[in-house]
């Protein structure tokens, strides 16, 4: 029997959560309280303040994309305080989800080189995000002859004539992108639950294909009793792995179902706001065009994740009748092929994560949206 833990990035990430106060140790309950209320409401902040700065926004194009940042920022605010307030919960499905028992080495070899690439991808995506997030928050500020932040925002100085209240700007602006990247730490560490329900369908096809296969030198030694009683003992395992990862699966659907139904809301938006900045606004300012464009692979990014992990677990799932039958089931007794068969239908069923009990999780939603983030634009630039 081989396991896979909990990633060492993963690991990394809960300990820097904990570092900061978001996570709690649970040792000192009334301190870490207030902590954590502090965090929410500096960063409730940020929101308000895009909000009123898109509203006084002095020309159309600052006020759609300020707007846009609102949004998604509000966005993210929800998911900051389910990382918050829903520590235990998230750590539970980490520790239920993140470990794999497996008992094939030629799984266990798939599913390590499987899980390293995709870590590897999400170091290299947080690794981007923390160097944006110096960009936006720190440099752009200072670039320039003018002072102007990153973000048409509502301050209450003048910190465009005032030097105390430009470096205020700049710390507060500062401190609020880098609080903005721990609810997308929060969507990577989702990101990592929905590939590791992905890989434990890919061992459960595994284990249905070989259901009654035993070492060369073990099967010459074994009546053809015992091996049927083999396979039947593989088959009921098998089973029960399968109804305990759809159960665990719908268990992780269920608590992150509003999150995904929020982001299907608002992404269309966002992703026809950010095209627009892109297309119409003609300014020659290049720090502009980053930040048009690093908020368009975003939105892009984190909707087409979701999707494709979510598809992926649906073609995973889809597959296992086929697995099933790749068995030596046809050489089993008349009572165990009709196990076989019923299990074999059951399975034709493919498993499906149901957002709003409506859009399903897969790339066949994210093409609607993009659709409509089209249309939306076509209104848009009328």
């Amino acid at each position: 029997m081989h396991v896979i833990r909990i990633h060492k990035v993963i690991n990394r990430l809960i300990s820097i959560l904990r570092l900061i106060g978001i996570w709690s140790y649970g040792d000192k309950p009334v301190k870490e309280r207030i902590i954590k209320w502090v965090y929410c409401s500096y960063y409730i902040l940020f929101v308000v303040a895009l909000t009123l700065g898109a509203i006084s926004s002095k020309t159309k194009d600052e006020a759609i994309f300020t707007a846009e940042i609102a949004i998604k920022v509000a966005v993210l605010t929800v998911k900051f305080f389910v990382l918050i307030w829903k520590q235990k919960k998230i750590q539970i499905m980490i520790n239920r989800i993140g470990v794999l028992s497996i008992r094939h080495e030629e799984s266990f070899t798939f599913c390590n080189e499987k899980l390293e690439r995709f870590m590897k991808l999400a170091v290299v995506f947080l690794i981007s995000l923390f160097i944006c997030s110096v960009f936006a928050g720190v440099v752009i500020p200072f670039l320039g002859s003018e002072r102007n932040l990153i973000f048409e925002i509502a301050f209450p100085w003048d910190f465009k004539n005032n030097d105390v209240a430009f470096l205020v700007a700049i710390v507060f602006v500062a401190t609020e992108t880098f609080l903005t990247n721990l609810p997308i730490i929060f969507s990577v560490i989702i990101w990592y639950l929905m590939f590791s329900c992905f890989l434990r369908y890919k061992v459960l096809a595994a284990d249905l294909r070989n259901m009654g296969r035993i070492v060369e030198q073990e099967t010459a030694s074994k009546s053809d009793k015992e091996m049927h009683k083999i396979f039947l003992r593989d088959l009921e395992m098998s089973i029960v792995s399968h109804k305990h990862l759809r159960g665990l699966i719908d268990e992780f659907g269920s608590f992150s179902a509003n999150l995904f139904f929020l982001q299907f809301c608002i992404s269309g938006i966002c992703i026809c706001t950010s095209t627009y900045c892109m297309a119409i606004n003609m300014s020659e300012n290049l720090v502009e065009r980053f930040v048009y464009m690093y908020s368009f692979i975003y939105n892009i990014s984190e909707l087409f994740m979701i999707t494709y992990l979510g598809n992926d677990i649906k073609l995973s799932s889809n597959r296992l009748s086929y697995s099933l039958f790749e068995s030596p089931w046809i050489d089993q007794p008349l009572s165990t092929n009709k196990c076989v068969i019923i299990f074999g239908e059951f399975l034709k069923q493919p498993h499906v994560l149901l957002i709003g009990k409506l859009y399903p999780l897969t790339l066949e939603t994210f093409n609607k949206i993009l659709n409509s983030a089209y249309s939306m634009f076509n209104i848009l630039n009328e």
